[in-house]
């Protein structure tokens, strides 16, 4: 059984999204040729959020642009998430010594999600958007996560990943999931080296708090040779930054400012 979103919830969104792309008014064949809607059923769809206030409508230009509202819906996200705890200084200081794309995740059902992420400037990234979700048993962060529950709950999230035929290649196979996940029990993260492309592996580690029961993980990734060579440099940074992030010590200690160091070199 395929899970499929509500379409009129989706779209809605869908529509919200190409907003946040493309960042200008955009006229309606602009929004349904992008998104692949029916003319008809992109008319009535911008109708509707104009009427309940989420979009403006120019009648002198025909276009279309988000209104405040639509910011007001999420704009306590970043003060519940920060005043939670120390997360965006974890976040900073992990990449200033790394030097590579730094999330951090939540579980969202069957997927993991990233609420708070930092991109390096250097041209050897594939990061992935803030917010884009991912299914748990194909990320590291994922792996990380489910290292910290039970078989039995591992075994649920793969009899409902393959039973709403989620994963991309096909079934799950729990042995190889449990594989990993005893790897990861076993070392304390996760790695993983060319996934969801050859071209990117990324590690992960349990943070081992929750964000009002939601389990949390944090995981640095990046081009494959590049997270390959430096890999036990960033595995004991990440070990460091975690234990003084839990004893509110190092970079974490003083709130006026964090301590800096040098990115980690190459081994």
């Amino acid at each position: 059984m395929e899970r499929r979103a509500v379409k009129s919830a989706s779209r809605t969104l869908e529509v919200l999204e190409l907003f946040s792309e493309q960042r200008r008014p955009l006229r309606l064949n602009d929004i349904y040729t992008a998104l692949g809607y029916p003319q008809s059923s992109a008319t009535n769809l911008l109708k509707s959020m104009v009427m309940l206030g989420y979009l403006n409508y120019n009648r002198a230009t025909r276009t279309y642009l988000p209104t405040i509202r639509v910011t007001v819906l999420g704009n306590w996200l970043l003060g519940f998430i920060h005043g939670q705890g120390n997360y965006r200084r974890l976040v900073d200081q992990l990449h200033r010594e790394t030097d590579e794309t730094v999330a951090l995740v939540t579980q969202n059902d069957l997927f993991i999600q990233y609420i708070m992420m930092r991109v390096p400037t250097h041209e050897h990234k594939m990061p992935p958007n803030e917010g884009a979700m991912r299914l748990m048993l194909d990320s590291s962060s994922g792996i990380a996560l489910l290292s910290q529950v039970s078989d039995r709950e591992i075994d649920k999230i793969c009899r409902y990943t393959n039973y709403y035929e989620l994963a991309p290649g096909g079934r799950i196979n729990l042995e190889d999931v449990m594989r990993e996940v005893n790897w990861a029990r076993h070392t304390g993260y996760c790695y993983v080296p060319n996934r969801p492309t050859p071209e990117v592996s990324s590690l992960s580690f349990p943070l081992g708090e929750q964000l009002h029961g939601i389990p949390l993980a944090i995981g640095v990734g990046g081009m494959a040779e590049r997270i390959s060579l430096k890999k036990s440099a960033i595995v004991a940074t990440i070990r460091r930054l975690i234990d003084q992030f839990k004893e509110h010590t190092g970079p974490f200690a003083d709130l006026a400012g964090p301590a800096t160091r040098e990115p980690l070199s190459r081994e």
